[in-house]
């Protein structure tokens, strides 16, 4: 907080004053408990997150019987591989999707506010179902992360200085989001697990070079033309 507010990034703190929100910002493992001492302590304050999974949160807290009102589960897709508050943008939301996965627990007046937070600096909001959300944020992000660490580990026997001379934009493009947080992201891809298997088992079909180059061609062609799209 004092390197966040001696750079500017926050204005100030008030540690002992009640606050007019609680945005929780820690890996996934650790935000049910967080949230779950949060709505205890301020029950009428909204409270959201900004983890990558939301399913087992939810359930998490549902089980101890925590899922409050006040609670309203987000997930804003921004930000990059970089961390700490240095690397802290006021535009990293414009324009940016932000999920969010209310339940029947949360409170539509809450959901409103938190909406409106988000909407003012610049995001595009959507709400799903949180099993919706993380099967298609395991396809989205949490695949291609998987596949970026994968790769770094079966180059980490070869020869640095070999690899230095080959290295290209395909090479820096491809793996640039290996470089994530170690802690974040273990526990990203360990409590989405199971909607990352079901999609690494549609991958290990497509992995493969086809026979005929005429039907190679033309499912690259397929895929470029999708990512265009996209893009």
């Amino acid at each position: 907080l004092a390197e966040a507010k001696a750079i500017g990034v926050i204005d100030g703190t008030a540690v002992d004053d009640v606050p007019a929100a609680i945005c929780i910002a820690v890996p996934t493992g650790k935000i049910a408990d967080c949230v779950a001492n949060m709505v205890a302590r301020y029950s009428e304050v909204p409270v959201f997150d900004v983890g990558s999974v939301k399913t087992p949160i939810i359930e998490s807290l549902r089980a101890r019987g925590a899922l409050a009102s006040c609670y309203v589960p987000c997930h804003p897709i921004a930000g990059s591989e970089l961390r700490g508050v240095r690397e802290a943008r006021a535009d990293m939301f414009k324009g940016r999707p932000i999920v969010i996965t209310p339940v029947d627990e949360t409170a539509r007046a809450v959901v409103n506010v938190v909406v409106n937070w988000w909407q003012r600096i610049g995001g595009d909001v959507a709400e799903r179902e949180p099993e919706e959300h993380d099967r298609i944020v395991a396809a989205t992000s949490h695949l291609p992360h998987l596949l970026a660490f994968a790769f770094m580990e079966i180059l980490a026997d070869v020869d640095e200085a070999d690899l230095r001379t080959h290295i290209g934009t395909g090479f820096l493009d491809f793996s640039r989001i290996a470089g994530a947080d170690p802690i974040v992201w273990s526990d990203i891809l360990y409590d989405n697990r199971e909607s990352i298997r079901s999609w690494v088992e549609k991958l290990l079909e497509r992995v493969s070079i086809d026979a005929d180059k005429d039907v190679l061609r033309r499912r690259i062609e397929r895929a470029s033309a999708l990512r265009n799209k996209l893009s």
